[in-house]
């Protein structure tokens, strides 16, 4: 499994700089998620993140589905989108290199309390990410990121 990075600099180095150009063609890579996932209305069998990331995110939901929580973590708000972090216009978030998975939205708003289930989270912890419910300044509970200090 690769090392977990911490904050933006060990990102970069670990994953590339989301705006070179070339940067999605090269790094981020389509893959079959082990259950289906919602997408508002439709239904998602497959999904895009970082290439070296395919075994980590494939690894969480099997550990999710072979637990019997799939359908606590099923409804999916994205994973690689090349944005910024909101109200940060100069800080790209980390779905710009497709680490991270955002859950359950319309139960978890940006700002909101966490309404997560803890079984899911601590799979998440479990494989290194880091949960957005726990973020210092800002909760996102929506949102797991696999980086640390950013």
């Amino acid at each position: 499994m690769i090392e977990v990075p911490n904050g933006l600099d060990g990102i970069i180095a670990t994953f590339g700089d989301c705006h070179r150009p070339g940067f999605e063609a090269d790094s981020i890579v389509s893959f079959p998620v082990p259950y289906a996932l919602v997408y508002g209305t439709a239904m998602v069998f497959h999904t895009r993140c970082h290439r070296a990331l395919v075994p980590v995110f494939t690894s969480v939901l099997d550990a999710i589905k072979e637990a019997g929580l799939a359908d606590r973590a099923a409804h999916y708000g994205g994973i690689y989108a090349q944005r910024s972090i909101r109200a940060f216009p100069k800080f790209p978030s980390t779905h710009s290199w497709g680490i991270a998975i955002d859950l359950n939205p319309a139960e978890n708003p940006l700002g909101g309390p966490s309404r997560q289930d803890p079984a899911v989270v601590a799979i998440f912890k479990k494989f290194g990410f880091v949960r957005g419910g726990e973020f210092k300044s800002r909760l996102d509970a929506m949102h797991f990121q696999y980086a640390t200090g950013y």
